[in-house]
C-alpha cells in the first residue's frame, strides 16, 4: 500500500546506502553539443553517486504489495533531482540546506507526499512548479529535466538499465539523511524524514521492477518531445506577430470614429 511507505516502519540505516566506489555507473551517453547536460560522474567529480551497497527487500519496508502508481513518482523525483543537481552544481555541503529546499520544493513526491497517475501528470507537476517560479530555474531548464530524468531511466543498457535510478535514488537518501542531521526545526526534520524514507521505498522498488523503467522512459522522451514541439510552435507563432507588428509589442490601438465637437 503507498500509504505504509510513509510509515515508521523501520527502514535501513544511513550506512546501509553507502556507496560502493567498484560499482559507479559510467556517464550517460551525451547528445547534441551546446545543450547543458547532467553528466553524473562529471557533476560530482571523483565522488560519483554509486549504488547502494545494500538494498532494502520491498517486502521489509512494506506490510503489502506497492500500489502500481508507485512507478509514476519516479519521474518526479528523478526530475527534480536532475534539476537541483544542475542548479547547485553537484552539491555544496555548505548549500545542504538549500540544496533540499529545492529538491523537495520541486518535487511532490518527496516535498508534498503527492500521487500521480501519469507520467506526464508527474513531470507536468514539477514543471508547474518552476514555470510559477516558487524555486530557481536551472541551467537545464525544465525540458532539459525532463530529457536527463529519462536518461537516468534508460540507464546504460539493458545490461544493467537500473543502475543510474538506483545511484540517484541512493544518493539522494544519503543526502536527505545528512541534511536531516543538520536540521534543527522538527517540521523540517520529520519533512526530511519521509522524503528520505521514500527514496528508500524508491530505490527497493526500482530494484525489483526493473522492466518498468523502459516504459517510464519512453513516456519521459515523449513529454519532452510534446512540450519541445509546443515551445516551438510558441516560438514561431510569435516570430510571426513581431514581424507584423514591426517588434515585439502591438502598435497601439487607433481611434477609428472621432466624435465630432457638439
Amino acid at each position: 500500500r503507498l500509504l505504509e511507505e510513509l510509515g515508521d516502519t523501520p527502514g535501513p540505516d544511513a550506512e546501509e546506502l553507502e556507496p560502493d566506489s567498484a560499482r559507479t555507473p559510467p556517464e550517460p551517453v551525451k547528445d547534441e553539443p551546446g545543450a547543458a547536460k547532467l553528466v553524473l560522474r562529471d557533476v560530482f567529480g571523483p565522488i560519483a553517486p554509486a549504488v547502494p551497497t545494500r538494498i532494502p527487500t520491498l517486502a521489509s519496508l512494506s506490510g503489502g504489495r506497492a500500489s502500481p502508481l508507485v512507478r509514476f513518482q519516479l519521474p518526479n523525483v528523478l526530475f527534480a533531482y536532475a534539476h537541483t543537481l544542475a542548479l547547485y552544481h553537484g552539491g555544496d555541503e555548505a548549500l545542504l540546506s538549500d540544496f533540499c529546499a529545492t529538491l523537495l520544493g520541486v518535487s511532490g513526491a518527496l516535498g508534498a507526499q503527492q500521487v500521480f497517475t501519469t507520467v506526464e501528470e508527474a513531470l507536468q507537476a514539477a514543471v508547474h512548479v518552476l514555470e510559477a517560479g516558487e524555486h530557481p530555474p536551472g541551467p537545464l531548464g525544465t525540458r532539459g529535466a525532463m530529457c536527463e530524468a529519462a536518461r537516468i531511466l534508460l540507464g546504460e543498457g539493458p545490461a544493467n538499465q537500473k543502475g543510474y535510478t538506483l545511484a540517484a535514488l541512493g544518493d539522494l537518501a544519503r543526502t536527505l539523511g545528512r541534511a536531516r542531521k543538520q536540521a534543527v526545526a522538527t517540521e523540517e526534520r520529520e519533512r526530511l524524514y519521509r522524503a528520505r524514507k521514500k527514496c528508500q521505498f524508491l530505490l527497493a522498488w526500482t530494484n525489483e521492477n526493473e522492466v518498468a523503467l523502459t516504459p517510464l522512459a519512453l513516456d519521459c522522451a515523449r513529454a519532452h518531445r510534446a512540450h519541445t514541439v509546443a515551445a516551438e510552435e510558441v516560438a514561431a507563432l510569435t516570430g510571426e506577430l513581431e514581424q507584423l507588428w514591426g517588434g515585439p509589442l502591438p502598435p497601439a490601438r487607433r481611434t477609428l470614429i472621432e466624435e465630432l465637437p457638439g
